[in-house]
């Protein structure tokens, strides 16, 4: 379970620039919950998964991953807990590695680390295995340097390694934004099994209406740093994509083209 208690976040505190990121935002989710994120730019969805995931601290407030006080924890030692696939698909993996290599990395986040050698030839099966779970035909390219592969490929193999050990939340900031349709299909395809075969709790930022609204069992939308609206399934189901941008032109000009090019 996800708790997010009254938690605020000012950048440039004091200064002429001073901007409210995050204005007293609350929020559970339940074990198992799917919840897509919309918002324009500059609602405060990545600053918020950026203080789920520790990268960044806040003012005030408090966050609690499964009942533990996260709040001011350091994002290494928080790690153990979340799985996270950023926007780039280069940020996920270590370019100079063995696709194998990072999959082992993944496979010991959160362990303690003992001199002993690194792979086995029953884990090297099960990597393979897993792997070839994507449809990708990479099980044919373990000891291939990981640099060398698409961006698709890449943000594929981010997810398997997020989800490797199953994390208590998992965090998907746009992963499929810096992708070709096609790719993207097929990597929110994977997400959508691996979400729900490992009954994952799950944030998603999304500019794209139509998957936000296709995806998972519960959307958010944000604006001004505030939710401003929170659909549980059954209201979920009644939405549409007038039907949520009527909602932000009540509180905003800001609907950006990519939002509404990704509605259509």
């Amino acid at each position: 379970m996800l708790k997010v208690t009254d938690v605020k976040k000012t950048f440039f505190k004091g200064t002429v620039n001073e901007k409210k990121a995050i204005r007293g935002i609350s929020l559970t989710m339940n074990d198992g919950d799917f919840c897509t994120v919309i918002g324009s730019n500059g609602a405060g969805k990545s600053t918020l998964l950026n203080l789920i995931a520790g990268a960044l601290i806040p003012d005030e407030g408090l966050i609690e991953i499964d009942g533990k006080d996260v709040t001011r924890m350091p994002e290494y030692k928080r790690a153990k807990y979340i799985g996270r696939v950023f926007q780039d698909p280069m940020k996920g993996t270590a370019a100079g590695m063995q696709l194998q290599e990072n999959l082992m990395l993944a496979d010991r986040r959160g362990l303690c680390h003992r001199l002993r050698w690194a792979f086995t030839p029953s884990r090297e099966q099960y990597y393979q295995n897993l792997v070839a779970r994507l449809g990708l035909g990479l099980e044919n390219r373990m000891t291939a340097r990981i640099g060398l592969f698409s961006g698709g490929q890449r943000q594929a193999v981010t997810l398997l390694m997020a989800t490797m050990r199953r994390p208590e939340v998992l965090l998907l900031d746009e992963p499929t934004a810096a992708l070709d349709p096609k790719t993207a299909e097929t990597v929110l395809n994977l997400v959508n099994q691996i979400v729900t075969e490992q009954k994952l709790t799950t944030l998603m930022i999304t500019h794209n209406m139509r998957d936000a609204l296709r995806l998972g069992n519960r959307l958010i939308m944000m604006n001004d740093g505030k939710i401003i609206a929170d659909y549980n399934a059954e209201q979920k189901k009644e939405l549409t994509i007038d039907m949520l941008l009527r909602k932000f032109e009540e509180v905003t000009d800001d609907v950006s083209d990519r939002m509404m090019l990704g509605g259509k």
